[in-house]
């Protein structure tokens, strides 16, 4: 049974990385549906752990990294079920002006992950590589080449429209 600082300790790392779980795993996932059952599985699971969590103080990365794992379940058993997935069935149709985070769905996730995190949610790279459990200069690269795609694909579009 979790002691009464851990259960404190959880509640205001959830209330404080809710949203931001579901921002990314919604960006990962693309159905709303998904992503709040991915969530809803990244807080069990943590809650299940919470006493083998040394540090209190990481929660919040705890919760981001399990609702990452948590989504990435979510995209194999879809796998399972289909071998073949159209993107334009699930994106949006192309407006006028396409809003940034639209071109996200484009990018591979090694490369979308960073970069959602460090922009929309407003981890330092030395966060991100512990959520994501990679070497700082790995994630700041990943960030550098997301960019640069993100980039070529928005002056592509232009390109076709002008």
């Amino acid at each position: 049974m979790p002691s009464a600082t851990q259960q404190d300790c959880f509640l205001e790392a959830v209330a404080n990385t809710k949203h931001a779980m579901y921002r990314v795993a919604l960006i990962m996932l693309r159905k709303p549906m998904d992503a709040q059952d991915a969530v809803s599985d990244a807080l069990e699971a943590t809650w299940r752990r919470i006493e083998k969590i040394r540090d209190l103080k990481a929660l919040p990365s705890y919760l981001m990294r399990s609702t990452i794992n948590a989504s990435h379940k979510v995209l194999r058993q879809r796998k399972r079920e289909t071998t073949h997935h159209d993107l334009s069935l699930v994106l949006p149709p192309t407006q006028e002006e396409v809003p940034v985070w639209m071109y996200l769905g484009h990018l591979k996730e090694i490369y979308r992950l960073p970069l959602l995190l460090r922009f929309s949610e407003g981890y330092s790279a030395q966060q991100i590589a512990g959520i994501l459990g990679l070497p700082r200069g790995t994630v700041t690269s990943r960030i550098t080449r997301g960019l640069k795609m993100l980039k070529q694909q928005i002056e592509m579009e232009e390109k076709g429209r002008g």
